[in-house]
């Protein structure tokens, strides 16, 4: 099978995007992460380049629908070995160009350039699930994110709270005739 950035018909945009993350995919291993992490972020790297690539067909197609994600197909359940715990990679802005050095740095900037192309921020712009499958990707090479609309957000309405009385002031429950007998016995009265 044939790759298909050979075909000429092979959108340039999508070529690039592969070519730059599959360089970094190679140099993970190199980088002095612990092997789960870096197995994590080899495979999240992979599977950010399919849903981009799978996004900018259907971009180029006119189908791609904005916020709008098509429904699974219900798989019969089958017995599985039981799945092993996520490993969480770091979190920090620019990790992987702390780990990966200069190397990291260039692949980063060649993604920033990419993420400045006109078709490309047209494709960010109307979709927000590139922008989310993109965002942990640029923070981890340092790249502040290219896209200038945030995604729509619906506002929230809040209903009035309901006002809680106001505290009675501060009293010490005394017993009945108490106080009478405070008053008759002077207690209270200026000296």
């Amino acid at each position: 099978m044939a790759c298909p950035a050979a075909h000429p018909e092979a959108d340039p945009l999508a070529a690039r995007l592969r070519l730059i993350l599959a360089g970094l995919r190679a140099l993970v291993g190199l980088w002095g992460l612990t092997p789960p992490v870096a197995i994590a972020v080899y495979n999240r790297m992979g599977r950010a380049l399919a849903r981009i690539e799978r996004m900018l067909v259907r971009f180029r197609a006119g189908r791609l629908v904005a916020g709008v994600s098509r429904p699974r197909a219900a798989c019969p359940a089958s017995p599985r070995a039981p799945r092993q715990k996520a490993v969480p990679a770091p979190r920090r802005f620019g990790w992987l160009v702390a780990a990966g050095g200069y190397r990291a740095a260039c692949y980063g900037s060649q993604l920033q350039h990419l993420l400045a192309e006109p078709d490309m921020v047209a494709l960010l712009e109307a979709s927000p699930q590139a922008r989310l499958v993109l965002r942990p990707l640029c923070r981890s090479l340092a790249i502040e994110l290219p896209w200038t609309v945030p995604p729509a957000r619906t506002e929230r309405i809040r209903r009035p709270r309901a006002r809680r009385p106001k505290p009675e002031p501060f009293r010490i429950p005394l017993p009945r005739g108490m106080i009478s007998w405070a008053r008759r016995e002077g207690f209270g009265k200026p000296c």
